[in-house]
């Protein structure tokens, strides 16, 4: 009988290390031979030591920087690919694993109808002040006009920045809420946008004065890094609210809480009224106290994508991905590294 080719030895890298549905997809792959699994638990934003890369020509991360010097330890081990439990790829240099022929791939839209439904709860909670008349509540207050006057949604502008899969999904929930939907995509035309039944805004500025919540869905790119700044803000109405279900460097986080600090101290007639974060612009240390602490402020944990089917399908974008070039060959359907 000829003799069983050896498997494939891919590094399971993520927050519990746990494999077993990992093992279970990939026998619905048919690969469950073909592939073995290392698993490796971790601390979010550490990448794998040399020692637990030797041998293997995959690595699924959650969690995991892959840049500088760190290049050099996945290529010098033999990795092939690295399959980033992601979307944003803001902490792998795609570029330079490319350079040592490494590939790598992504998740995109696994999550998208999470962070959808995320951005819908920290607008409405911004609007009809949940958490802030808790924060009242719980500090001894019963009043229920307290801090800033709110307004029902219908009739409201949402203005998207970017329409993405994610702001696709918001749409048509703020729609049923009776919202008008603004936005501003430069790649998007009208007519795709009216055929969503949204508006389109020719200029970012011409969206930040027609609305009352911002809603923030570009990736960070050059030319979206700090994107919303002292002059965005000023651009703003006073009632308006921000929310931010993107990436923290897209917003100049000074500014937002001096925007912010404006909103209270001029009793809303300039500034902006409040603020619905789920992404800060340093999250692994050194996170902004001062947004976090602030009474016009609701910050989540990077928390937006968070279920058990979007874990499930992260799992199985991933392993695919791993099938596709181990298995079958061939580039994964997700790479995102240049050909």
């Amino acid at each position: 009988m000829p003799q069983a080719s050896t498997p494939h030895r891919v590094l399971y890298y993520t927050l519990d290390g746990d494999t077993s549905r990992a093992n279970e997809i990939l026998a619905q792959l048919g690969c469950a031979e073909a592939i073995e699994l290392l698993d490796a638990a971790h601390e979010p934003f550490k990448t794998p030591t040399p020692e637990q890369l030797n041998g293997c020509e995959a690595v699924v991360g959650e969690f995991m920087p892959v840049i500088k010097d760190t290049v050099d330890s996945f290529a010098n081990a033999g990795v092939k690919l690295v399959a980033s439990m992601s979307i944003g790829l803001n902490h792998m240099d795609v570029a330079g694993l490319a350079q040592r022929g490494v590939l790598v791939s992504n998740c995109p839209g696994y999550c998208a109808k999470e962070v959808a439904a995320h951005t819908i709860a920290l607008m409405l909670d911004l609007m009809r002040k949940v958490t802030l008349s808790n924060r009242d509540v719980l500090a001894g207050g019963w009043d229920p006009k307290a801090g800033y006057p709110v307004h029902r949604p219908c009739g409201q502008t949402l203005g998207l920045v970017f329409f993405g899969r994610i702001a696709r999904e918001v749409a048509p929930v703020a729609q049923a809420l009776g919202m008008r939907v603004l936005v501003w995509a430069p790649t998007k035309s009208a007519e795709e946008l009216a055929a969503a039944g949204c508006e389109k805004a020719e200029t970012l500025e011409d969206l930040l004065r027609a609305s009352d919540v911002v809603s923030l869905h570009c990736p960070l790119i050059d030319e979206t890094r700090g994107l919303i700044g002292a002059r965005e803000l000023a651009l703003m109405k006073p009632g308006a609210v921000l929310v931010n279900t993107a990436r923290g460097e897209v917003v100049d986080e000074k500014a937002l809480v001096a925007a912010l600090n404006e909103g209270i101290t001029s009793g809303g007639k300039t500034g902006i009224c409040a603020a619905g974060l789920d992404t800060l612009a340093h999250e692994a240390s050194g996170r902004n106290e001062k947004l976090i602490r602030h009474p016009r402020c609701i910050v989540t944990p990077h928390s937006a994508y968070d279920s058990i089917e979007a874990a499930d399908a992260l799992r199985q974008m991933s392993l695919e991905a791993v099938c596709e070039l181990l298995v079958e060959g061939r580039r994964p359907t997700n790479c995102v590294s240049p050909e």
